[in-house]
């Protein structure tokens, strides 16, 4: 049954596109992640798994990306785990299947933030599809231009306690200075031995032009972000490792878009950052 997606506004509904492209992953049979979820929130929300007219040079220039970015970021939020990250943080998290699909070690806590619309549309799929439940997971209904520090809090996060923070796919949306202030106040709330992942990538030519061909709206949603993803890691406090999403490509046996690869046909850069709160 279809479910209702009118309150979800143009930046949550990107985390669709996303969800296909999981989806035909998970149906490819050297997939290099089982994500069984995706199709279900496309289903209920009406959205196709075949790329739509206009989108095939978007889909090219994200897939590889998008793939290769969900399988480091699993392994990644695992390993934190498993060295004592006792919680998990999934930033704008859209429909991200994580803390049902992955096994998460015993007593993780898996906090999901987004706004209301987004997070209850999740709710409702998941009540009908998931195979088995998630009692870690706390949904945390917030605006990131709100006071999402306060309510992580009162969803009962500890910013004594080690954590694993996911910023996946956002910061292409925001410019410099609302990116700076989501970091700002994730590294207040960061206990030592803390670790943080995200990804990020420059606007290229060939980028807006696919997303033009797609819907001019589309292109408006894109800004900078920051442009120096380690130094500005650095600069709040956090150790970081910045590789480039061919290289990250390449050590899975994926080949990156040749926007964002090392050869002639290079645009620009696309990130793929972890980083470690030491102080």
């Amino acid at each position: 049954m279809a479910k209702d997606v009118s309150g979800i506004d143009a930046i949550g509904r990107t985390a669709f596109a996303v969800a296909a492209l999981r989806a035909a992953e998970h149906q490819a049979q050297d997939g290099l992640f089982s994500d069984p979820y995706a199709g279900h929130f496309l289903a209920a929300a009406g959205v196709p798994l075949e790329v739509p007219e206009g989108g095939a040079d978007f889909a090219a220039l994200m897939g590889t990306q998008a793939v290769v970015r969900t399988r480091f970021f699993d392994e990644l939020l695992l390993r934190a785990t498993a060295a004592g990250c006792e919680q998990v943080v999934l930033v704008a998290s859209g429909m991200d299947s994580r803390p049902w699909r992955i096994n998460w070690p015993d007593g993780t806590e898996v906090f999901e933030i987004d706004q209301e619309p987004v997070l209850a549309f999740k709710d409702r799929v998941m009540a009908e599809h998931a195979d088995r439940p998630a009692p870690g997971r706390h949904a945390v209904a917030v605006d990131l231009r709100e006071d999402w520090a306060g309510a992580l809090r009162e969803a009962g996060f500890r910013p004594d306690r080690p954590t694993a923070w996911l910023v996946e796919g956002v910061l292409y949306s925001l410019d410099a200075s609302a990116a700076d202030g989501i970091l700002a106040t994730l590294s207040e709330l960061s206990a030592p031995g803390s670790v943080l992942a995200f990804d990020h990538f420059e606007i290229v030519p060939s980028l807006r032009a696919a997303t033009d061909r797609i819907s001019p709206d589309l292109t408006r949603l894109w800004r900078s972000g920051p442009t120096d993803p380690g130094a500005w890691t650095a600069r709040h406090g956090w150790v970081p490792d910045v590789r480039e999403v061919g290289d990250v490509a390449a050590d899975f046996g994926r080949t990156a878009h040749p926007a964002f690869g090392d050869g002639p046909a290079a645009e620009g850069h696309s990130w793929l950052v972890s980083a470690v709160r030491t102080d």
